[in-house]
């Protein structure tokens, strides 16, 4: 018994689901089975059809479904070529990634979508993917370990998104990762640890378009295979001394339009257009940086690249000129010149102390203090040196007292002044009586300029009287004063009994 609704001249649709067996085959000749072999069966949905004759049972049926392929997810496109899966869903308004794709495919295409936010459910188990694409969508947030199982993953493209920050965990898992494109988003800040991963396999990375002022230098500088870096097109205004140094692979460097005044000398820009001297000639591209030709780039001006169109910003002489004509010798410097700093200053014991020190110079000099014992001036909890030469000293001792020298140097010279600080003691007594029974001065500040002004010792009027002592209280008092110097404020010293430190209320 055959099939259910069979003809003998080709195939019908089943007239019910009921699936019979056929138990034996009708007798046929050579031309018959060559004519039905080609017919084509009506295109009925949602039906199955066998050729006359096949033997099917239900369990072969269900097994034949239960072993086909995982299903594809419904907007996207699956293709199974050279046994390699790829997954292709560009351009199809997904909000996230489809949780029902495939563990085992290879290319994963999600370009120009509204997807907003990455993590570790979307790719979590795909160890096979190889090549990854989430270019142009939305992404402003990607989880840590988001890309944690990618462990085969070679090519990650994240450009054209609203990413404003890589924390250390963002690209944590793609350990053979080789190309990284993050151009065109909103990059303000990196974490130096973001690309730590894979540091030994990257060979291209490209953090173009972006907001960036600094970039993991120590990371992207033990890159050994790295080929191409795009940093155009960001805030960068300064590089690390040899920042580059060790990027032996190098081939292409990209920093057009940053805001660069000056490059500092490094090994890698020597191979710039000496393609015989090196195996592999770097492609330095800097036009569009406000270039100060100074002395400090005269080692960029010797390396010859006539092809090239940077011009200089400044100096005014040079402003608008192109790079390469400007000859070797009208990049000059001015060597530091001292243009005004304190010269004296008196101040009493436990009172802030403010030396100022201001130089010109082309470039901008670098500014350093010397102490009375010889030594350079660092930051502390104490005293803190500013880069515009400013010296504070928050809270001044005896040791304090002395002479300072100011240094301001720059690669055409140098320049010093000296500026001598006077700390004036004051009793410490229990009572507050100064030598002699007088009490001593009750306006700190008054007397603090006064001295400063050299207008003589310090005034020991209007009265103060310290009683009642306790070893958490005391009552201090005074006269009126004369009539024309009324009191108007007054200012309470005093120090612990564990060291010398004044403390003002």
């Amino acid at each position: 018994m055959g099939l259910e609704g069979s003809a003998a001249g080709g195939h019908r649709p089943l007239a019910s689901p009921r699936v019979e067996v056929a138990l034996e085959a009708p007798e046929v000749g050579p031309w018959d089975q060559i004519s039905r072999a080609f017919a084509p069966a009506p295109p009925v949905p949602g039906l199955w059809f066998f050729p006359r004759g096949q033997l099917l049972t239900m369990p072969r049926l269900i097994l034949l479904l239960a072993s086909g392929a995982a299903a594809c997810p419904l907007p996207c496109v699956c293709q199974n070529l050279s046994e390699s899966l790829s997954t292709l869903c560009a351009h199809r308004g997904l909000l996230f990634v489809p949780p029902n794709v495939d563990r085992r495919t290879v290319e994963l295409r999600l370009a120009d979508n509204f997807i907003q936010a990455l993590g570790p459910p979307d790719f979590r188990n795909m160890t096979g993917l190889v090549d990854l694409t989430l270019s142009r969508n939305a992404i402003t947030r990607i989880g840590a370990r988001a890309f944690g199982d990618l462990e085969s993953l070679r090519s990650l493209h994240l450009d054209g998104n609203r990413l404003v920050e890589l924390g250390t965990g963002s690209l944590r898992g793609p350990v053979n990762l080789q190309h990284l494109i993050l151009s065109g988003n909103q990059l303000g800040r990196i974490s130096p640890g973001a690309f730590d991963d894979f540091l030994d396999s990257l060979e291209d990375l490209d953090l173009s378009y972006n907001n960036l002022r600094q970039v993991p230098w120590a990371g992207i500088g033990a890159m050994p295979a790295l080929h191409t870096l795009n940093l155009d097109h960001n805030l960068i205004d300064a590089l690390p001394p040899g920042a580059f140094a060790q990027l032996s692979q190098l081939s292409r460097l990209d920093l057009t339009s940053n805001r660069l005044a000056t490059l500092a000398p490094d090994p890698l820009f020597s191979r710039g257009r000496d393609a015989e001297a090196s195996p592999a000639p770097l492609v330095l591209s800097f036009s569009g940086n406000p270039l100060h030709c100074n002395c400090e780039l005269l080692w960029l001006r010797r390396l010859a690249r006539p092809d090239d169109l940077e011009t200089c910003a400044s100096p005014p002489g040079l402003a608008g000129r192109y790079f390469w004509a400007v000859p070797e010798g009208e990049f000059s410097c001015e060597p530091p010149l001292i243009a005004r700093h304190t010269q004296r200053l008196w101040v009493l014991e436990g009172q802030r102390a403010t030396l100022r020190c201001r130089a010109l110079g082309d470039p901008a000099p670098t500014m350093h203090w010397v102490g009375p014992d010889d030594r350079l001036v660092g930051n502390s909890s104490r005293a803190r040196a500013f880069p515009n030469g400013t010296l504070e000293i928050g809270v001044t001792g005896s040791g304090d007292a002395g002479g300072y020298t100011c240094i301001a140097t720059n690669p055409a010279g140098e320049a010093t002044a000296r500026v001598e600080l006077r700390v004036l003691a004051l009793p410490h007594g229990g009572n507050g009586s100064a030598e002699g029974g007088r009490p001593g001065p009750s306006d700190i500040a008054a007397s603090a300029r006064t001295a400063a002004e050299g207008e003589g010792t310090l005034e020991s009027e209007p009265a103060v009287q310290v009683t009642e002592v306790t070893a958490t209280s005391g009552l201090v008092s005074w006269g009126p004063g004369r009539p024309a110097d009324p009191v108007w404020m007054f200012q309470i010293q005093y120090n612990s009994s564990e060291d010398e430190t004044l403390i003002y209320r």
